[in-house]
């Protein structure tokens, strides 16, 4: 794609997308727009089967036991939300005895769940634990795991940060977590790291995984899923479930004021949006094994550059390993805002300057309140996007006009 704009916001979304992506959307509009699982009717019929492909793909890429298991969501922050509001309202909570339930969290999740469990711990409804993490944003798991006890019933861990990009030693935490806290559930968060690296939920003791399909799978926005493992979501129905939060029509069953009791179903109210999963299907389909490379590549000359950039200083991890495509940034004597602002007017430089939905990450690090600049490379970047920015940084550090 011939364009001016040099894009280095890829964590926030991807960009461009893959020619397929929209190809195929048109195509769903032209010949399946029907409503899945609402008729017995060729184009009902046809957008069920894109709906069933797009379960099954993300199945496949999460490693999920049964296609099931995968409820089809329109984005990650859904996602999150109907896990963390499941469990809440589900009978989970009467494990504890009367007592107050315990979550536990860590400094480094999004806003979609810091927010959404921050409402119950202001209400008194559960006592919410942050786990704060190091200054090269990782999170040791020994000291996480010190925060659980038999009243956690809900653990939550980013796989990777958003914010610095390092990645957390996930799969550590849920296996320690099953030994110390066996009757509480491990929500992960895979939207920074899917598309990007191999996923598997059962491997990794993820009970329940958020799943983003605009960012690694460069699929469109609105698309995202959940997974939902046997100890969150039992098929033995008299064991505790997650609440459904969402209620209203299904494919499953039409008669009756209850919901549907398996799975997907149950916690899939609402018209799924087929035509963004089309998109997101063709996406997956177009991807090249050479990405990651790429992307860990350019991110280790922007890293390297960065550091060698007077008066810039560069947070997280100090090289590639450990981390996604993700760089974090500060100029001294520059709002990050303002950085990004430049970045984009002057330069045609695309990136994300603030605190990025997530504070408390940006609290721990050290960038308080301004937070600080966020480049992160995608497939279609190349070197001169890397040296574009490096030079951009460069005349700003120096306090130089742009001529």
């Amino acid at each position: 794609m011939e364009t001016g704009l040099v894009y280095l916001d890829n964590a926030a979304t991807s960009w461009p997308k893959p020619p397929e992506v929209g190809e195929a959307m048109a195509a769903f509009l032209r010949d399946s727009a029907g409503n899945p699982g609402r008729g017995g009717h060729e184009l009902a019929r046809a957008a069920s089967r894109t709906v069933d492909e797009a379960r099954a793909t993300l199945a496949r890429l999460v490693n999920a036991p049964a296609t099931k298991r995968i409820v089809l969501t329109h984005g990650c922050t859904d996602a999150l939300n109907i896990a963390i509001h499941g469990i809440m309202r589900s009978a989970m909570v009467d494990s504890c005895g009367g007592a107050k339930p315990r979550v536990v969290t860590s400094c480094l999740e999004h806003n979609a769940v810091l927010r959404t469990l921050h409402c119950y711990a202001t209400g008194g409804l559960i006592e919410l634990d942050v786990v704060t993490c190091g200054s090269d944003g990782l999170i040791d798991p020994d000291a996480y795991l010190s925060h659980c006890d038999e009243r956690t019933i809900l653990a939550c861990l980013t796989h990777a940060s958003n914010v610095v990009g390092t990645i957390q030693r996930t799969g550590e935490v849920g296996h320690g977590l099953r030994r110390r806290s066996p009757h509480a559930l491990f929500l992960v968060d895979v939207a920074q790291t899917i598309g990007h690296m191999p996923i598997d939920a059962e491997a990794g003791f993820a009970d329940l995984m958020a799943i983003a399909g605009h960012k690694g799978l460069r699929g469109p926005t609105g698309t995202g899923g959940l997974y939902v493992g046997e100890r969150a979501y039992p098929d033995d129905p008299d064991s505790p479930r997650l609440f459904c939060e969402r209620r209203g029509g299904t494919g499953m069953k039409g008669v009756g004021l209850d919901m549907p009791t398996e799975l997907p179903d149950a916690l899939e109210a609402g018209t799924a949006n087929a035509v963004g999963f089309a998109g997101m299907l063709a996406a997956v389909e177009a991807k090249c094994e050479t990405e990651h490379h790429t992307e860990r590549a350019l991110t280790a000359r922007m890293l390297d550059g960065l550091h060698a950039v007077d008066g810039v200083t560069v947070y997280g991890l100090p090289g590639v390993e450990g981390r996604t495509a993700v760089v974090l940034f500060n100029i001294d004597g520059a709002h990050p805002r303002e950085v990004a602002d430049r970045l984009d007017k002057e330069f045609s430089i695309a990136v994300r300057g603030g605190v990025h939905c997530a504070p408390l990450a940006h609290a721990a690090i050290g960038t308080g309140d301004d937070g600080a600049v966020r480049a992160s490379v995608g497939p279609c970047n190349t070197d001169g996007c890397v040296d574009a920015l490096l030079n951009a940084v460069a005349v700003i550090a120096s306090g130089a006009a742009v001529g």
